[in-house]
């Protein structure tokens, strides 16, 4: 393969997976500048390591966990409701009014890390099963154990927002 070839391949995968990325990222942290700097620092690695790996978009996701793990110590922190209102990327669905994708937001951000992982992977990114299984380093019935309770506590969670937020409109 040539150089142009492979840069061809890389441009091509970079416009196909980077909101993909960024979309899982946003999710995992809650903090949309520090997402952009992570699928940067993750795409510059891709890139580098171009052409060594039949499946770059598992790469692209484990280097991009990696990133995350040497970030520990930033805090998560919600976007703004302008920046909520301006963002093309929010989760698609039933819960399209603002206030139910924030609260989305929030109660996917007090998922523990794995079963939050596993939902943004497998729900929001729209990943098969086995390929999140793969980029997460578990079983595919570890995965779907994980993905069963951070859907359950998700919809427990909502369910107590709308309940919360139906009784202080009635009172």
């Amino acid at each position: 393969m040539t150089s142009d070839e492979a840069n061809e391949q890389f441009i091509s995968f970079y416009t196909a997976w980077r909101g993909k990325l960024f979309k899982a990222v946003a999710a995992w942290t809650g903090d949309r500048h520090a997402a952009e700097d992570v699928v940067q620092e993750v795409m510059i690695l891709v890139r580098h390591y171009w052409g060594r790996y039949s499946r770059p978009e598992i790469l692209m996701y484990r280097l991009a966990r990696q990133q995350l793990a040497r970030r520990v110590a930033a805090p998560m922190q919600m976007d703004s409701l302008e920046q909520r209102q301006e963002a093309d990327d929010l989760p698609a669905g039933p819960a399209r009014d603002l206030d139910q994708q924030l609260d989305l937001l929030a109660a996917l951000r007090r998922l523990p890390t794995r079963q939050r992982e596993v939902v943004v992977l497998t729900e929001l990114c729209d990943l098969d099963q086995s390929a999140a299984a793969e980029i997460l380093g578990i079983s595919v019935s570890a995965l779907k154990t994980h993905k069963a309770r951070g859907l359950r506590t998700l919809q427990e969670r909502l369910a107590g927002a709308r309940a919360d937020t139906e009784g202080g409109n009635s009172a």
